[in-house]
């Protein structure tokens, strides 16, 4: 497997070292790296002093594991994933599958270390965006909300940024979008730049409803809750195993575990049981071969009636009326 070790950041002084890393050159904003490697498309845009994008649309012909060590701490990264195929976050030698469970969205300060593995066959499609935390610090005041939590959400001894999350359809759209556009042409720095802004703009609108825990996070931490919707998942099919269990699983008192695991991933373990239980039940319910009654059974529900109402709160409509939809 090929070892690339590498760096992110607002100014472009890592990017000449990826890409020699990875056998190939830059050539203006893109990195080239030979077809018979991993062909695509690697664009690198300065927004402004403050904010970098980098497009990443490859696909790979071989084992690569990327292994972020940044050098320096003065930024955040934003990265929207939507890479399909066998990919993997390692973080204190512990795994975490990318994208299987909807999180196609991670916010992570620079100080976070850690790696990422992708096969072989694998598409990797992804925008990633660095901007100071100066500036981000200086938009988030600006939020009414969040006034009085700015200096302690960037102060690191009170707080470290780290977040999994959803990214909205909206901003599943405007990816998709941009990625119809080709790097050769002559907009396509105009088209890079809107979708960066939207995207922020659109992730700043999700966070205005929910909940911001300030705490310190250690590496530890985050594999600990790693570990625990691993586990979750794991055990999808079956009840929700309850907090005493889990946090005793995760090596933390029961306030601490519900704390750091909503600070990470914006919800209440119980919730993300439920939400991964009802997509997993959705993919079923997909196939056509199993009645609801079956699904109901199967994913551990009271029955079918609370099934239904479960899957209309998360849907918006009943799985009889979303099938006849698809």
């Amino acid at each position: 497997m090929k070892e690339v070790i590498h760096q992110y950041g607002v100014e472009l002084d890592w990017v000449a070292g990826l890409a020699a890393q990875l056998g190939g050159h830059v050539e203006g904003n893109r990195i080239i790296i030979p077809d018979e490697v991993h062909p695509g498309n690697r664009y690198i845009l300065p927004i402004n002093e403050s904010l970098t994008a980098f497009i990443i649309d490859v696909n790979y012909r071989q084992d690569v594991v990327f292994k972020l060590r940044n050098t320096r701490s003065d930024f955040v990264g934003i990265y929207f994933n939507l890479t399909e195929g066998d990919s993997i976050h390692i973080l204190d030698e512990v795994s975490r599958t990318a994208g299987r469970w909807g999180y196609n969205l991670a916010i992570f300060d620079a100080d976070m270390q850690g790696d990422f593995q992708v096969k072989a066959e694998c598409t990797t499609y992804m925008i990633a965006i660095f901007i100071k935390k100066t500036a981000l610090k200086q938009y988030i005041s600006n939020i009414p909300e969040y006034t009085q939590l700015v200096e302690s959400i960037f102060n690191p001894k009170l707080n470290t940024i780290v977040r999994f999350d959803r990214m909205s359809n909206q901003a599943w759209w405007l990816m998709n979008e941009l990625r119809k556009v080709s790097p050769e042409g002559p907009l396509y720095d105009v088209f890079v730049t809107g979708t960066v802004y939207g995207l922020i703009g659109d992730y700043m609108d999700q966070l205005i409803s929910q909940e911001i825990i300030i705490e310190q996070v250690i590496a530890a931490d985050v594999v600990n809750i790693m570990t625990s919707q691993a586990f979750l998942i794991e055990n999808i099919e079956n009840a929700f195993p309850g907090i005493a269990g889990l946090s005793s699983k995760a090596m933390m008192s029961e306030t601490k575990y519900k704390k750091l695991f909503k600070k990470m991933t914006g919800v209440s373990p119980n919730a993300f049981f439920l939400s991964n239980k009802l997509s997993f039940a959705k993919e079923v319910l997909e196939t056509g071969n199993y009645t609801i009654a079956e699904i109901a059974d199967r994913f551990n529900f009271f029955g079918a009636s609370h099934f239904i109402e479960q899957f209309k709160n998360a849907y918006g409509v009943p799985p009889k009326e979303y099938l006849t939809q698809l």
